[in-house]
């Protein structure tokens, strides 16, 4: 049998009960903190990730000089610490996958496996949909006990949760019990495989892996994902047992079954490292990272890899050099689609230095482009439009010569005599003022656009294809914007980051063409009302773009509930899942109608701060006359270069 932790003696069963292993996890699993390490071999780490790349996933790497434990393992070592705030508490609560990214570290193998398994996909099913698919009063019952079994496993209660499962499937006085339900099977297996803080009276790692393969069999037919995570869980009830053909060989049905969890890949590539066979383990352990590149770095801290850890780092830096080559004609197309065009800030301003200078970034940093590579098809630009000086009249003040009449004495008067004086012409300089008309300095209205992909959604009864992408205004109008082109400000709440409103369909209309005779083509236009939906909604079906929670609206939008009635500056709340900001609340946007053809009507969306959260729903919508302005109405600019 191998040991359960690489460098030490212990077995799965001795590591349960390790008080160092019970400490951590429940300091970190009950903590504020909720920090975890790794060790790495310094060589390895250097390949696969950079300090700044595990900055931005808010890994912390430690000093061995100031960590006496790095210290201690060995001086080509490094220490990883991660913290798990959001990641562990969402795998525990059956909100996630197995894998998913870097909470998948602390999830797995020296983290209790088993605890995350109990929870998810349709073992997380309500009672009321489990009643539904009850077919006879016998099985009603069962469910009932499981929902029991359930509430007990939640309180910590596991002897208890045991003893229902157990009624579920065998049944007791009062009924015949159900044992075809692959849900009992699957939570009796956690519970016998044993997990941090579980009760060790209940830890049978050979009934665990029948148990999950019985609930595979019953659950292969109709659950086929959540079989493929039983035979997963079978797996390790084997690796766990050092029955390392048969751990394998249940992970590659779990991994015929469902090939979407990368864990699937690494417990197969684990397993094989066990067994010594790296030239199988490691194709696989490629297929892990190209589900998600933090297998990298599992691999790296995990022990029957770093077994083989010369063997590991090459593969790994030869896999660095192959993504590298094959991605580089995609980064190019992506930058090719955007050229003329100044990207927007973001990870997009990444893909030029990923072509000058990837080919020796490590690992991770290499596929944080890769995998994201889907998302830069279409990437955010910013246009900047001069506007000449606008006519302005103003009063200066000059000076010019003025001629004028003076008398002057010729012959001085007498006693006996008059003076003699005559009117000599004489010059003067005087200040007048006048009025005169100049031109204001040059001004730059800037924009940041959204991509916007082709597709098709469904607009109240009807669906509506989209035929072709186009950007939208990452924010409304601003006033700074309107100010730039048109030279004034109609606005109520006066402010240059606040939405321009006071605006008809009309005065927009005045705006895009102005705008469009600057750039010297027509370039710009208000959204049509399907297009602006289709963005708004952002691929969502439910009544907000967020969700259907209307309490959760003040996180997104400005409306009577949170704005205090005024407008607020753009982009202070959270955008949808296209980048878009304040498309519910703030200022209703004009668009233009597919409904209504005729000049009497127009139609604006989104909501605005004066009204209520039903009004900011996505398909909410509103007529008015195209001479209608107000300080609720603003606009978002279309863009189609």
């Amino acid at each position: 049998m191998s040991n359960y932790v690489w460098g030490s003696s212990l077995s799965h069963h001795d590591y349960l009960q390790a008080k160092s292993f019970v400490s951590d996890v429940q300091s970190a699993t009950r903590n504020a903190a909720k920090k975890v390490s790794m060790d790495i071999s310094r060589q390895t780490r250097d390949i696969i990730a950079s300090n700044e790349s595990l900055q931005r996933e808010h890994l912390e790497l430690l000093n061995a000089s100031t960590d006496r434990t790095v210290g201690a393992l060995n001086d080509g070592f490094e220490r990883i610490s991660y913290s798990m705030d959001a990641g562990f508490d969402r795998l525990s609560s059956g909100l996630g996958e197995i894998s998913s990214g870097i909470s998948e570290l602390n999830a797995t193998f020296h983290w209790g496996f088993g605890a995350v398994l109990a929870s998810l996909g349709h073992m997380n099913d309500t009672l009321s949909e489990l009643v539904k698919i009850a077919k006879t009063p016998v099985q009603t019952v069962a469910f009932n006990h499981f929902e029991i079994a359930r509430d007990a496993f939640r309180k910590r209660l596991y002897r208890e949760s045991f003893e229902e499962l157990d009624k579920a499937i065998f049944g007791d006085h009062t009924s015949a019990g159900y044992k075809l339900e692959w849900r009992f099977h699957q939570m009796k297996g956690t519970l016998q495989l044993g997990f941090a803080d579980c009760d060790m009276s209940l830890y049978d790692l050979a009934k665990a892996e029948e148990s999950f393969l019985t609930a595979a069999r019953y659950g292969e037919t109709d659950y086929p994902h959540d079989a493929g995570r039983a035979f997963l869980s079978a797996g390790w009830a084997a690796y766990c047992q050092g029955k390392m053909k048969q751990a394998l060989a249940h992970t590659e049905q779990a991994m015929a079954l469902h090939p979407e969890i990368g864990e699937v890949f690494f417990q197969a590539s684990k397993v094989q490292m066990a067994l010594g066979d790296v030239a199988s383990a490691l194709p696989m352990l490629a297929k892990a990272i190209d589900i998600d590149r933090f297998y990298a770095l599992k691999a790296a801290g995990d022990g029957d890899f770093q077994q083989h850890d010369a063997q590991l780092r090459s593969f790994l830096d030869a896999l660095r050099k192959e993504k590298y080559k094959q991605c580089v004609p995609k980064v190019k197309a992506a930058l090719d689609r955007i050229k003329g065009f100044e990207l927007a800030p973001g990870p997009e301003n990444r893909l030029q230095a990923f072509l000058d200078e990837g080919a020796n970034w490590p690992l991770m940093d290499m596929l944080e482009v890769v995998q994201n590579l889907d998302s830069f098809k279409h990437l955010p630009i910013i246009v900047r439009v001069k506007a000449p000086g606008n006519p302005v009249n103003t009063s200066e003040t000059y000076t010019e010569q003025e001629t004028y009449y003076e008398d002057v004495v010729i012959t001085p008067g007498g006693f006996f005599k008059k003076a003699v004086a005559e009117k000599q012409k004489k010059t003067r300089m005087v200040t007048k003022t006048r009025t005169v008309t100049k031109s204001s300095s040059e001004s730059e209205a800037v924009f940041e656009f959204c991509p916007i992909p082709a597709g098709v959604f469904r607009m109240q009864s009807n669906e509506v294809k989209i035929d072709q992408a186009f950007y939208l205004g990452k924010y409304p109008v601003t006033q700074q914007q309107w100010e730039a082109v048109m030279g004034n400000n109609p606005s109520h709440f006066k402010g240059g980051s606040l939405p321009v409103e006071m605006v008809s369909f009309d005065d927009a209309q005045i705006f895009l063409q102005k705008l469009n005779q600057l750039s010297g083509k027509k370039l710009y236009r208000l959204p049509a009302e399907e297009e602006w939906e289709y963005a708004c909604r952002a691929g969502s079906t439910s009544e907000y773009y967020f969700g259907n929670d209307a309490s959760q609206l003040g996180e997104y939008a400005w409306y009577d509930g949170n704005a205090d009635g005024m407008t607020h500056p753009v982009g202070q709340k959270k955008p949808n899942e296209w980048g878009l900001y304040d498309m519910a609340g703030n200022v209703f946007e004009w668009t233009d109608s597919w409904y209504e053809s005729s000049r009497l009507s127009r139609v604006d969306r989104g909501g605005c701060w004066d009204c209520y959260a039903e009004y900011c729903r996505s398909a909410y919508r509103r007529n008015y006359s195209p001479a209608y302005g107000r300080s609720i109405i603003g606009f978002r600019l279309a863009f189609v270069p």
